[in-house]
């Protein structure tokens, strides 16, 4: 047994030591003497996935030709630290998306958290490096200067931005595209059923048309079929407006307390649903105030003319609104905030001008009928206004 199991032994410790000569150790890095290295992000890196529409983690079987990776760096635990970047061939450096300088080869790049922090106001931030496939030759270190700089190194602020960040999908972005389909299947439906009617309605020229002869209310009544789909994509499109506003923190009518948290398409779809019906609802209801009104006032048979021209104005107005906001929505275009304070202010120059239009476009002759005139649609027009205004925000 010895005889067999001595060359065994012999064979196995010859081959260990052959290819103990071919290992090799793990390449230190070292950071400047002033710096004294805390953490090394190499295992945290991340790529962009498009399947999932994230950032997953990077795997050396699968995303090894890739040239771009990412960390996020949380900026609020590792104040007072700073970050050192290293790369061993020409590389670029981008932060939230935004190209910020060149990595120079086999040099040490510093960013200050606390500059991070300050220049960016968030928690956590994205950093990307593109170089070279793979990320063998890049290396990111969080690091304790050992003793203060008089000068430190902040993110350039006055390099060209680069967006190259991937487009984030939110919940809002697929509701907006479903409203939309509904709202053109619905148009081209209408269409189809009266194309006449519909392109009298469309067209803003017929809101001023006051001959009594050739009127909208003559051949569309306010229960006609047509009638009631232009309130029904009228109210889509107000609630369009209203989510938009709700999912961007600008809370209208306080009606959060009657949505949901809209963490998904279908929570956002029942919002949208429910106050398509409120909004619905509320418009025949201003039409039945109209008609006691016009009764009251022996004004009958203005109303029908009048609704009309007001499904006609708030067609118009709320779909121009609506392809505004889609479209800038869509293009992730940052505008509500710059004009966070002054969002109602459209919506006042519309109705006022609409009331204005009203009176002018629908008056009888006759002194005294005027006056009925003025107050009834005061009524209709102005008293919800100020209503609206003292409860909008």
């Amino acid at each position: 047994m010895k005889s067999i199991f001595s060359p065994i032994y012999w064979a196995f410790f010859t081959a260990l030591l052959l290819f103990g000569t071919f290992a090799q150790s793990a390449v230190k890095v070292t950071p400047p003497e002033q710096f004294f290295p805390i953490y090394n992000y190499q295992n945290d890196w991340l790529v962009y996935n498009g399947q999932y529409k994230n950032y997953v983690p990077f795997s050396q079987g699968i995303n090894e030709g890739t040239r771009f990776v990412s960390l996020y760096i949380d900026l609020v635990k590792n104040r007072r630290y700073s970050l050192l970047l290293n790369a061993d061939n020409e590389s670029y450096l981008f932060l939230e998306g935004a190209l910020q300088n060149k990595i120079t080869p086999d040099q040490w790049q510093e960013l200050n958290i606390d500059s991070l922090y300050k220049f960016y106001k968030k928690d956590e931030l994205l950093l990307t490096i593109y170089g070279s496939p793979g990320i063998v030759d890049k290396t990111v270190l969080l690091c304790h200067e050992k003793k203060q700089n008089e000068k430190g190194i902040a993110p350039n602020t006055s390099s060209n931005f680069i967006n190259i960040k991937p487009i984030s999908f939110s919940p809002f972005g697929n509701f907006a595209a479903i409203a939309l389909i509904i709202i053109l299947i619905l148009n081209a439906w209408i269409f189809n059923l009266n194309p006449l009617s519909f392109i009298r309605l469309i067209n803003p020229i017929e809101f001023f048309n006051n001959d009594p002869r050739d009127q909208l209310s003559k051949i569309n009544k306010p229960y006609s079929n047509t009638v009631i789909f232009f309130v029904i994509i009228s109210s889509m499109m107000m609630s369009f407006l209203v989510v938009f506003c709700s999912a961007n923190r600008l809370n209208l009518f306080s009606v959060s307390t009657i949505l949901s948290e809209k963490s998904n398409t279908l929570q956002i779809l029942g919002d949208f649903s429910l106050l398509t019906v409120i909004f619905f609802l509320l418009v025949y209801a201003k039409y039945i105030c109209m008609v006691l009104a016009g009764n009251m006032l022996n004004l009958d048979k203005q109303v029908d003319t009048i609704f009309i021209k007001i499904v006609q104005s708030s067609y118009l107005f709320y779909a121009c609104i609506f392809l505004l906001v889609f479209t800038l929505g869509f293009n992730h275009i940052n505008w509500l905030d710059g004009i966070r304070s002054y969002i109602l202010l459209p919506f006042l120059i519309f109705y006022l001008a609409r009331f204005i239009g009203l009176y002018v476009v629908t008056k009888p002759s006759g002194a005294l009928i005027n006056l009925y005139l003025f107050s009834y649609l005061c009524v209709i027009e102005i008293i919800p206004l100020i209503v609206s205004i003292k409860f909008a925000l």
